[in-house]
């Protein structure tokens, strides 16, 4: 109702001055035309005034209508047309560059925008509607300071655009991620006129502030309780004729994990983020010999260069194992350059390739078996984000391992496909699988032939969130590793459900 009382008003002040212009006249057609598209009968206007344009080409005001009435229907391209004839015939409409810029900027097509916001300065005509599309205009460009000041400047020219000025700064405070002062602008809209449509654009917009203000919080606490059951901890082969039992290979345990998470928010195209996760995995059996603690820190710097962002990722683990103390067992170092690229909306790749280096501090049985190693890794992995939050991902990964011992040198290719599925509110599913193809080397100095490993990895699960704070989760993940050497062949179930607390 607003805007057909704004458009009426609009179209008996461009009657009412080219009605006494000594420049222009009005014809009955002309009459009609502005009538259907008054009358929000679009497409009869653009028919009746289509028509008009041909017999009079250089009447502006025809021109003008005839863009607004494209405009209406979103036909950007014809509107920008008979607009910039509205605006350079004579006498120009008015109003005719303001609806210009707005169609430009709609189209993205910024520096034509520019051109004619700066001839709409120069020529003083509505300075509260130009600096405000101005804003629209640089906030699109990302110039989140000059938006807001061309904004604010609006405001002071025109109080009527205050209430959409401040929603436009909440705007672009939530795109810079100040969320702060997102929040403080999108709730001035809400209390200037609490029932408006603005007002209920600015609670939905201030909810966003909220989620996306917690999940982007510069630091990040996460601490993880999962309890588990595991029908092969020890990776016990199938039975085999002269092959002793390792032991008990069932067991219950407990896997706790805290996480620290620093991700600041940084000005410009500069990107950081750093992890710290001390993980905890105990074991009801097999303790003295299985049980596990492992340190793990990553850096990630870099810079965004708009659709693509360039990072260095370096990750360094240190794991101790009890024997039947905890004793220094294994390091492990990744470094490398890590590509990412948007390429629409809800689709990224990314692209890795980095330096591997293994060590392990324990004394092999036989030269042979040191597994300690340096290397090359690399993978590339397509995400596509659908609008109802689920997800699916597929990553495939390369890696060489050069190891100290000849029995472990090997090539892997592993395949990937994860996806996360909506199912009700705050519960969603997960399922996903991995299947690695692993070939060694060299000819075991023990069995006589090269080691051919397959992989094969299902999982399946349920996360159901409370609150932001609070998840509860389920899984089950099956195992089954093939061999052509029958020690390293063997299957396994493993069932676990916890909790997870963020802070």
């Amino acid at each position: 109702m607003v805007r057909k009382l704004m458009l009426v008003a609009q179209t008996c002040f461009f009657l009412f001055v080219f009605s006494f212009s000594a420049y222009a006249q009005i014809s009955t057609e002309l009459e009609k035309g502005i009538r259907e598209y008054q009358a929000d009968n679009y497409e009869e206007a653009i028919e009746i005034l289509s028509s008009l344009r041909q017999k009079e080409p250089l009447n502006a005001m025809t021109a003008f209508f005839l863009g607004m009435a494209y405009k209406q229907v979103g036909d950007y391209p014809k509107a920008i047309r008979h607009l910039e004839d509205a605006s350079t015939l004579k006498p120009p409409v008015r109003e005719a560059p303001i609806e210009l810029i707005d169609c430009l900027v709609q189209m993205k097509k910024y520096p034509e925008a520019k051109k004619w916001v700066a001839e709409a300065e120069r020529s003083g005509i509505y300075p509260a509607k130009v600096f405000f599309l101005k804003g629209i205009l640089l906030a699109e460009e990302g110039k989140t300071e000059e938006a807001v000041a061309s904004f604010e400047r609006s405001k002071s020219l025109d109080k009527s655009y205050a209430q959409a000025a401040d929603l436009q700064i909440g705007l672009v405070y939530m795109g810079a991620r100040k969320f702060d002062k997102a929040r403080e602008r999108l709730q001035a809209v809400i209390t200037q006129d609490p029932v408006s449509d603005l007002a209920i654009f600015a609670r939905r917009y201030r909810d966003m502030v909220e989620q996306r203000s917690f999940l982007e919080r510069p630091l990040r606490f996460t601490i993880s309780l999962l309890g588990q059951y595991d029908t092969n901890m020890l990776q016990e082969p199938y039975a085999w004729p002269g092959l002793g039992d390792t032991g008990e290979e069932k067991s219950y345990a407990m896997t706790n994990t805290v996480r620290v998470d620093f991700v600041p928010r940084l000005s410009g195209p500069w990107l950081f983020n750093a992890t710290y996760a001390l993980v905890s995995n105990v074991h009801q059996k097999n303790a003295t010999s299985h049980d596990l603690l492992a340190n793990t820190f990553s850096i990630n710097p870099g810079y965004n260069f708009g659709r693509l962002a360039l990072n260095i990722a370096a990750t360094y683990t240190h794991v101790l194992r009890r024997n039947p103390s905890y004793e220094r067992y294994v390091e492990n170092l990744d470094v490398g350059p890590l590509l990412r690229v948007v390429v629409t909306e809800n689709q990224l790749v990314e692209l890795y390739g980095g330096y591997l280096k293994k060590n392990y501090f324990t004394t092999p049985l036989a030269p042979a078996e040191d597994q300690s190693s340096q290397g090359f890794g690399s993978y590339i992995s397509y995400a596509f984000f659908f609008k109802n939050g689920a997800l699916v991902n597929v990553r495939y990964r390369y890696t060489e391992e050069n190891t100290k011992g000849e029995n472990w040198e090997n090539t892997a290719h592993a395949i990937t496909l994860n996806s996360i599925i909506p199912l009700w509110k705050t519960l969603r599913a997960q399922l996903g699988g991995e299947v690695t193809i692993q070939n060694y080397d060299n000819v075991h100095t023990f069995f006589g032939e090269k080691r051919r490993d397959r992989l094969y990895v299902g999982i399946a699960g349920l996360v159901y969130d409370i609150n932001n704070y609070m998840s509860l989760t389920a899984q089950y993940q099956y195992t089954r590793g093939y061999s052509n050497i029958f020690l390293y062949d063997y299957h396994r179930h493993l069932w676990s459900a916890g909790v997870e607390f963020r802070f």
